[in-house]
């Protein structure tokens, strides 16, 4: 097939672009000079869905700027989506995140939860993958744990005591790539999960024995009570990663069941004691 993909240079993009090529398929990647996703023309992006068969869109950042991740999780996608479905586009993937819903309050996951509904929307045929925490080497928010997991003790928000599925980002690559041909009915939701739920700390201790060879994890409870008001400053300093919207996502679990995600793939999705262990793809 020839597919089209968006944010193909990115965490999740390329490990998809470069399963897509193993498998033969014919995958263009969009350049941030073909579509400025802030400001997007869609007359200009038009040009890109020419003889495109399949469109992927890896495309997703964080910021603390509520305007943007609209922007960019919310109104660009459904306005590309449009002129994909003009250009006879036959089907859109969309990878989203874990709990996405329109009506979130937690700006992220809102705005995703809004992409997601508007690309549906549009009448283009849309599969749409929700993640949860993302395994993988080169991934902003996985390298962070990885740095953390090195220390031997680390005061953690609650203790660390909140609920992850993390699945590994070959998992992922490889159900974005089976959903470029599924045969779904166009709104389906697969939720990408591991096999194993943890806690923050658990996940970190696995990190910890598994990556560096390390003993186990020392976790000291930091009170939310004693957070919260220093996450005004965190927010801007960090960029997003760690604002009031983190932290009420972490207190909210990333989990969900994958029975659906398993019948994607073939199989079990891994556990994260397994991650270490895996070759990336990309």
């Amino acid at each position: 097939m020839n597919i089209l993909i968006f944010g193909g240079s990115g965490f999740v993009g390329r490990h998809t672009a470069a399963l897509l090529r193993q498998q033969g398929h014919t995958v263009k990647l969009a350049r941030r000079a073909d579509v400025d996703w802030l400001r997007p023309d869609a007359a200009a992006a038009r040009a890109l869905f020419a003889g495109q068969e399949v469109v992927i869109n890896a495309v997703g950042v964080m910021s603390r700027h509520a305007q943007v991740l609209e922007q960019i999780h919310h109104h660009t996608p459904a306005l590309l989506a449009a002129a994909a479905k003009e250009a006879g586009v036959r089907c859109w993937v969309q990878l989203s995140a874990l709990g996405a819903r329109a009506d979130h309050s937690v700006a992220f996951v809102g705005s995703k939860g809004r992409g997601d509904a508007a690309v549906c929307a549009s009448g283009l045929h849309t599969l749409i993958a929700r993640p949860s925490v993302v395994y993988g080497r080169g991934g902003v928010s996985c390298e962070l744990f990885i740095k953390l997991a090195r220390l031997p003790v680390l005061m953690l928000p609650g203790g660390g005591r909140f609920d992850l599925q993390p699945v590994h980002v070959n998992e992922v690559a490889v159900g974005l790539a089976a959903l470029a041909s599924a045969d779904l009915p166009s709104g389906t939701v697969i939720d990408m999960t591991g096999s194993r739920v943890l806690t923050l700390a658990g996940y970190l201790d696995v990190m910890r024995q598994t990556l560096h060879g390390k003993g186990p994890l020392t976790v000291l409870p930091l009170p939310l009570g004693v957070l919260r008001p220093l996450l005004p400053l965190t927010n801007v300093l960090s960029n997003g990663i760690l604002s009031p919207g983190s932290v009420r996502l972490l207190e909210e679990g990333s989990c969900a069941d994958n029975t659906d995600f398993a019948r994607l793939l073939g199989h079990a999705p891994a556990a994260a004691e397994d991650f270490a262990g895996m070759v990336q793809v990309g």
